[in-house]
């Protein structure tokens, strides 16, 4: 059992949280599964998209030490994708006037929010689900290590490669903004995940206050992205207000917000050093 002591999470090792935070992850999103197949509408979407793409972020965390998982790595990704597609389609959906388009949107979403809940509700997600819990409690012990040190290195390696991702931007490239934002959101959930770990302080709030913009300029450029592959899917990039969804003349003022909030990032310290 973990306690709380002078704000830090002390859980003595490495293997104690990890299987702290994999069960508390899981449970998240066990419960908003409950709450998205009881209630199916775009916040329970949402919350369960969220927490999905949290666990994944918390066993990519420990890839290092408990051993990559393909086979549960394939099942979490396939699944997302799915809660992905119905989500994408709330979000363009919210910002498209009533019309034949809206209407013709609100056609697909409904097509993709079924295909989520059927996703959820077969049995191999619920076998997969299953397993992963015995696994976080059945896994053989960790070598003996000091949870803040591997937590220090992990938000470092993570860092690194926002940084490395980050140079990209200057070039404009979609696929590589698309492809940092997922970096983001991974250091983001590191931060969060450990950020017990380290203690309360102006710096971790200064970092996640500067990731956090980072994550919402990132998301913005994403946002052209998304309502340009929603409508061609659904073969409406021609119709009355799809161009403004595209946003082409918003680009590069959203480019330029993004590569400064990547530089506030970069310049925030490191709480964990």
């Amino acid at each position: 059992m973990g306690r709380e002591r002078e704000g830090l999470l002390d859980l003595g090792g490495t293997d104690a949280v990890m299987r702290a935070v994999l069960a508390a992850c899981l449970s998240q999103f066990r419960r908003s599964e409950a709450s998205l197949l009881a209630a199916p509408d775009s916040e329970t979407l949402h919350q369960a998209r969220v927490s999905l793409r949290r666990l994944r972020s918390a066993l990519q965390l420990f890839w290092p030490v408990i051993g990559l998982q393909p086979a549960l790595e394939a099942g979490l990704c396939a699944l997302s994708g799915v809660l992905g597609a119905a989500r994408d389609l709330d979000v363009v959906l919210a910002r498209v006037a009533p019309g034949p388009l809206h209407d013709r949107l609100a056609v697909a979403r409904q097509e993709a929010l079924a295909n989520a809940i059927a996703a959820l509700d077969a049995a191999r997600t619920r076998a997969m689900l299953n397993e992963l819990a015995e696994w976080i409690v059945l896994h053989p012990p960790l070598p003996a290590d000091d949870a803040r040190d591997y937590a220090a290195r992990q938000l470092d390696r993570y860092r690194r490669k926002e940084k490395k991702r980050g140079q990209a931007l200057l070039l404009g490239d979609d696929d590589a903004s698309h492809r940092l934002r997922k970096r983001v959101k991974r250091l983001r959930h590191a931060t969060e995940l450990f950020g017990s770990l380290f203690p309360a302080s102006s710096r971790r709030a200064r970092f996640m206050t500067a990731l956090l913009s980072l994550q919402d300029a990132l998301g913005a450029l994403n946002d052209r992205v998304v309502a340009q592959a929603v409508l061609a899917h659904i073969g409406s990039s021609r119709m009355r207000g799809a161009a403004a969804l595209i946003g082409h003349a918003q680009r590069p003022a959203l480019l330029a917000r993004a590569v400064k909030a990547h530089k506030q990032v970069m310049a925030a310290p490191r709480f964990w050093r």
